[in-house]
């Protein structure tokens, strides 16, 4: 089941979203995600702690674009992920994002085309306690100590 949210943009990152979505035919959704993700892949969102969720500066009533973005569930995750780590609103990251990576973004992915759907489909989350002290690891990807220990405690009626 895919997920629907709603946010606003600024009118010139709109604009840009859109002669890029119909240049390369990308929904604008797509083009968006694929943003965030390749954003999220490349560490480019510092990690902030001890602050509450960063947003925009409000504007004018006329400088708004209200959107709608339909996320896969695993972009859903990715960006809620995101929001947890850079402490920032949807919109603050679109814009954060277009600021400072988009020209990045179009060489290395779109002009590549490089914009699979399904990078992600390997989610992964392990939960631990050490000292009394709950934390928990997103991996957007197996990496390879879970790879190890997925077979060292595979299921035995999967091993027959």
């Amino acid at each position: 089941m895919n997920f629907e949210t709603t946010t606003c943009i600024s009118q010139e990152h709109y604009s840009l979203l859109c002669r890029y979505s119909e240049e390369y035919n990308m929904k604008l959704s797509k083009l968006i995600t694929a943003l965030l993700r390749f954003v999220g892949e490349n560490q480019k969102i510092c990690f902030t702690a001890s602050r509450r969720i960063k947003y925009r500066e409000r504007q004018g009533a006329g400088s708004w674009k209200r959107m709608h973005i339909m996320l896969t569930p695993y972009d859903y995750e990715i960006i809620l992920d995101l929001k947890k780590y850079g402490k920032m609103s949807l919109a603050m990251m679109i814009e954060f994002s277009i600021k400072n990576y988009f020209e990045r973004f179009v060489e290395s992915v779109l002009k590549k085309q490089k914009t699979d759907n399904y990078l992600y489909a390997n989610y992964h989350f392990e939960v631990t306690t050490e000292d009394n002290i709950f934390s928990y690891s997103v991996y957007w990807g197996f990496p390879p100590k879970i790879l190890e220990k997925i077979t060292k405690n595979a299921h035995p009626i999967l091993d027959t």
